[in-house]
């Protein structure tokens, strides 16, 4: 079996491994350790090209703290080579892992199983024939970065040099100095994996780098796992058999620190429970434990809540008045010590709709005439949801609108207190409460204005007089004006108004007057063109 083969099969058992490729994810636990055996027999055997049809190695590896890995692999107990990788930093909720490590410390430029240097050493489809020879896998450095995209499924991408160059029918493409066309020891190759948990237990793993493609399954269950895999597979996919017949079979079985029993610790679990549309903390959340006697907690004003959980699967249900509730699995894994869970919570009803429902009812307010509802839906429109479409510049039309009706009302009112008209200017001011309930001007004046008209109707009362007749001559009787009279003249005074002749049009109005002292319409016009004449004499 070839470096490669070893590599493939003893990586595809390690924690933070997919096949061969290394990845960025370490075991959880402060100090992990794993050691196993595997096997690999060529599922074609041509003594003429490939004289090792089988092979059996060992390995094994410690982390320390999510942060260092060292591994030793005996190569059919000949050849010892040793890798060492660091946690950059580890996987976030929107950003992946990152690592960095080296491969193959040893006393030996080529690392294989099968012994000896090219051409003549090691497995044939690493021996390439022609400009492209094999790279040493000596100090095999790289960088890899690995992220979850959902619980089911895993992705995996890195770059290195040394055993992740190679130049087999299709995986050369992804090494950089093909494309250059010279060969270089230190060059760089591209390598990138998948994995997909069909079970809990049960993983299916694909990768590809410049020397192989590796298809197989991982079974891992507490201290044990078994590893079985097809390797090699790209002349059997891609190419004709007889230029690459060395795809393999490989089997492999470890067992890791697991076995001992650890005692298990509570571990400090924090809950921070935030609307998901605002991101604003929320306060008094409860958060209950289904299905055990565990006490709820209640958020803080920060939206935090913590308590300490024995490790294990729980089911937690985080409750809000006015939110969704929102159910979630906690998996409290005895090797951690603390817990960090994001708890996002939705509106039932968002504030997105919410604010169409006060923007609607702002639009109702305002044509049956009520400024002042109006002016409260629009508020509370724009403080739940600022940004909704065209909510600002509707907002600010309807406030010039309120300004100008209440600037005039109150103009109103002040023509009419110094005209002496107080029972006019108590109906402006009371038509300025109702544009504006809080103006407490306007409430003043009614009341100042109220108390004055009062003083004004007391008065002492005199005796009564001895009533003597006196003859009345007889009152001489007004003119009787037709209907069709009145509106002639009124029309006339209107057409003066009009045309700015305000002198004529006032004679006329008040004659209309004579004629019909509960006109509504002259009165109105009189009063206007009183304000007009008074404004050109200023």
């Amino acid at each position: 079996m070839g470096v490669l083969d070893f590599l493939i099969f003893v990586q595809i058992i390690t924690s933070n491994t997919f096949f061969e490729s290394p990845t960025a994810k370490f075991p959880s636990e402060n100090i992990y350790w794993e050691a196993g055996l595997t096997t690999s027999f060529a599922l074609k055997t041509y003594k003429e090209i490939e004289k090792h049809p089988s092979d059996l190695d060992l390995f094994g590896y410690a982390s320390f703290f999510q942060k260092y890995l060292f591994a030793l692999k005996i190569y059919t107990l000949r050849e010892i080579a040793a890798d060492f990788s660091y946690s950059i930093f580890p996987e976030k909720e929107k950003f992946p892992a990152l690592a960095i490590g080296i491969r193959n410390l040893s006393y030996k430029r080529y690392i294989n199983p099968a012994g000896g240097e090219p051409p003549e050493g090691g497995f044939r489809d690493e021996n390439y024939a022609g400009k492209f020879r094999r790279n040493p896998e000596v100090l095999s450095l790289y960088v890899v970065t690995t992220k979850a995209i959902s619980d089911k499924f895993e992705i995996n991408l890195g770059i290195g040099r040394g055993e992740f160059v190679g130049y087999g029918p299709r995986s050369k493409y992804l090494n950089i100095d093909y494309y250059l066309n010279s060969y270089n020891e230190l060059t760089f190759g591209l390598f990138g994996g998948i994995k997909i948990n069909i079970l809990p237990y049960l993983s299916f793993i694909s990768e590809i780098d410049g020397r192989d493609l590796n298809i197989g399954l991982k079974i891992l269950k507490e201290a044990f796992s078994l590893s079985l895999a097809f390797t090699k597979l790209e002349g059997f996919m891609f190419v004709k058999e007889e230029e690459h017949p060395f795809y393999r079979f490989t089997s492999s079985l470890t067992i890791n620190s697991n076995i001992v029993p650890a005692k298990l610790l509570p571990v400090y679990v924090t809950f921070n429970v935030y609307d998901r549309e605002i991101n604003e903390p929320l306060k008094n959340a409860t958060i209950k434990f289904l299905e055990t006697n565990l006490a709820p907690l209640t958020t803080d004003e920060k939206g935090f809540a913590s308590c300490e959980l024995m490790p294990g699967i729980y089911m937690a249900q985080i409750e809000m008045p006015e939110y969704k509730t929102l159910k979630i699995k906690l998996n409290v894994k005895k090797e951690r010590r603390t817990l960090n869970v994001k708890v996002p919570l939705s509106l039932r009803i968002t504030r997105k709709e919410q604010a169409l429902n006060f923007l609607k009812s702002a639009r109702e307010n305002f044509q049956k005439g009520d400024l002042y509802k109006a002016k409260k839906d629009y508020e509370e429109a724009n403080r739940i949801f600022p940004l909704y479409p065209g909510l600002s510049d509707e907002y600010s039309r309807f406030l010039n609108i309120y300004q100008e009706r209440l600037n005039s009302a109150r103009s109103s009112a002040i023509e009419y207190e110094s005209k002496g008209q107080l029972q006019e200017a108590i109906k402006a001011w009371q038509e300025v409460l109702n544009i504006d309930p809080e103006n407490k001007e306007a409430d003043l004046k009614i009341k100042t204005l109220a108390e004055e008209i009062a003083r004004k109707k007391v008065v002492t009362e005199k005796p009564p007089e001895k009533k003597v007749e006196k003859k009345v001559p007889p009152k001489e009787e007004k003119p009787k004006y037709t209907k069709e009279d009145i509106e002639k003249t009124l029309k006339e005074a209107i057409s003066q108004y009009e045309k700015k002749n305000y002198e004529k049009a006032k004679e006329l109005f008040q004659k209309v007057l004579s004629m019909d002292p509960d006109n509504a319409k002259a009165k109105e016009y009189l009063e206007k063109t009183e304000r007009r004449l008074k404004l050109l004499k200023k």
